[in-house]
């Protein structure tokens, strides 16, 4: 491989490393759907009708006579039946929405005012802060997530799970990195094995150039939990960044061989790393 070529493919495994902030496995729809983003938000205030207007036209016939009948049987409730809250939100659920449902879990939550009612609404707003790419609509959605999430701990501060994803939230949706971080060094102090505060973590190093503390972090998630076959992949990375070509050789056979779906650029890569003078 000529030398271009290589620095492109470690060019293309850092932005991963970078973004992999959000490969942690959704908790909703992993193929979720955009709506048009200029329908979330202008200068910086939230509009949820808008929003949710955008987002029916991506819903086929059926789906949107599900919704019309749900929405006008809400609507004849009062606006305030839970069971069609929930049920308006997991159509959208179903339809890869997070933004959508996200909204109408979180009305849910206004009458609940439960635990899991506010994680229902900030998990489906984290997922789709993951989803966007305007910087605005970012800030808004990761905005909501982090209320719901702050929510849920007031309730109850030992839920760790929330406690990660609000780390995760200011992390790398706010100009409070260091308030997440800090959050997600107080969850493993409670739980060294959280699986994904320790990921995160890694990620986190990868991204401060950090890199033994990356490697660090992700050997530990491997401890914590040996199927998570990608970690192998961002290890590799990471050590190739490292120099240490044999090593990360290692970590990408090992990804390989474990993978389920396409991976002919790693072992591309792998070929072209062992052809290179040791």
């Amino acid at each position: 491989m000529k030398g271009a070529q290589l620095r492109v493919l470690l060019i293309s495994g850092t932005i991963l490393l970078s973004v992999a902030l959000y490969f942690a496995p959704s908790q909703i729809n992993k193929q979720g759907k955009e709506v048009k983003e200029e329908k979330v938000g202008s200068r910086g205030e939230f509009q949820p009708d808008d929003l949710l207007k955008s987002a029916r036209t991506s819903l086929d016939s059926n789906e949107t006579k599900n919704l019309d009948f749900f929405e006008a049987s809400l609507k004849k409730n009062g606006g305030k039946d839970t069971v069609l809250l929930d049920g308006i939100g997991r159509l959208w659920d179903r339809n890869g929405v997070p933004a959508a449902s996200a909204i109408w879990f979180e009305r849910k939550a206004e009458i609940v005012q439960s635990e899991q009612s506010y994680l229902d609404a900030a998990y489906r707003y984290f997922d789709s802060f993951r989803m966007a790419n305007d910087t605005v609509v970012r800030s808004i959605l990761v905005g909501k997530a982090i209320s719901n999430y702050e929510k849920v701990l007031e309730i109850n501060p030992a839920n760790l799970n929330a406690k990660t994803d609000l780390g995760a939230c200011y992390a790398d949706g706010t100009n409070e990195p260091m308030k997440g971080i800090l959050l997600l060094r107080e969850v493993i102090t409670a739980d060294p094995n959280h699986e994904m505060a320790q990921y995160n973590l890694g990620m986190l190093s990868v991204k401060s150039g950090q890199l033994e503390k990356a490697i660090e972090r992700f050997n530990k998630v491997l401890a914590i939990n040996p199927k998570r076959n990608e970690i192998h992949f961002f290890l590799g990375q990471v050590l190739l960044q490292k120099g240490d070509t044999a090593a990360a050789v290692s970590s990408y056979e090992t990804f390989i061989k474990n993978a389920n779906y396409d991976v002919s650029d790693v072992i591309k890569l792998v070929e072209e790393l062992k052809k290179k003078p040791s």
